[in-house]
C-alpha cells in the first residue's frame, strides 16, 4: 500500500490508528499521509505571513512532533480534525517565530505587528469556539463538525441527518451555528463565523 492508495481511504480515526500503529511500515505511512495531506497548508499560511519555504518546513516539522507527542501522551483529545489541530499547532509556533525575530528586528511595521495580535486573537477564539461547542445538543455539533471540519456538502448532510431537502440541511446548520453564536456572544467571544 503507498501514501496514494492511504489517501482515498483515510478518515481521521483511521489516520490516529495509523499514527499510533505498533506495525512500523504502516505508521511510517501514516505520517508520509499527513505530511503529503497537510504540509501545503501549513507552508501557504507560513509564506503569506513573511515566512519562506525552509521556515514552513521547519514549522511543520515541530508540529508534527507535538503531534506525535500528543499522541503518545494521550492528551489528544480528538475534539476537532487532525488537520485542523495541526494547522493550529503550526500557526502557533509560527507566531511565536514572528514574535521572536520581532525582538531582532525593529523594522517590522505596526501593520504586521497588528496582524499578529489578530491572528493571535483568531486562533484564541477558535480555541474557545471548539470548547463552547461541547455546549451544544449533540445533533448540532454534529452538523457544524461534519461541515467546517471534515468539509462534507450539504447533499451529505441532507443524507446524513435525514432531512427532506438540502435547504433543510442549510437551515439545520444556520440554526445551530446562531446557537454556537449566541453562546460566544453570551461569553464576550467574537466569533469568527464562516458562512
Amino acid at each position: 500500500m503507498s501514501v496514494n492508495d492511504l489517501s482515498l481511504t483515510l478518515s481521521d480515526q483511521s489516520l490516529l490508528k495509523h499514527l499510533q500503529s505498533k506495525k512500523a511500515a504502516e505508521k511510517e505511512l501514516a505520517w508520509e499521509y499527513a505530511y503529503k495531506m497537510y504540509y501545503p497548508m501549513v507552508r501557504e499560511a507560513v509564506c503569506k505571513n513573511n515566512g519562506t519555504e525552509e521556515d514552513a518546513t521547519d514549522i511543520f516539522q515541530d508540529g508534527l512532533l507535538i503531534l506525535h507527542r500528543n499522541l503518545y501522551k494521550g492528551t489528544f483529545r480528538e475534539e476537532s480534525s487532525i488537520k485542523t489541530y495541526i494547522f493550529g499547532i503550526c500557526r502557533n509556533l509560527w507566531l511565536k517565530e514572528l514574535k521572536k525575530r520581532q525582538k531582532h528586528n525593529d523594522s517590522i511595521t505596526d501593520l504586521t505587528v497588528h496582524s499578529q495580535h489578530e491572528e493571535i486573537n483568531y486562533l484564541i477564539n477558535v480555541e474557545v469556539v471548539t470548547l463552547l461547542m461541547n455546549e451544544l445538543k449533540e445533533d448540532c455539533r454534529r452538523i457544524l463538525t461534519e461541515y467546517y471540519y471534515n468539509n462534507k456538502s450539504m447533499a451529505e448532510l441532507k443524507e446524513m441527518f435525514n432531512v427532506n431537502s438540502i435547504q433543510a440541511a442549510k437551515n439545520k446548520k444556520l440554526r445551530c451555528m446562531g446557537y454556537l453564536v449566541r453562546l460566544c456572544k453570551e461569553r464576550g467571544i467574537t466569533p469568527y463565523v464562516y458562512p
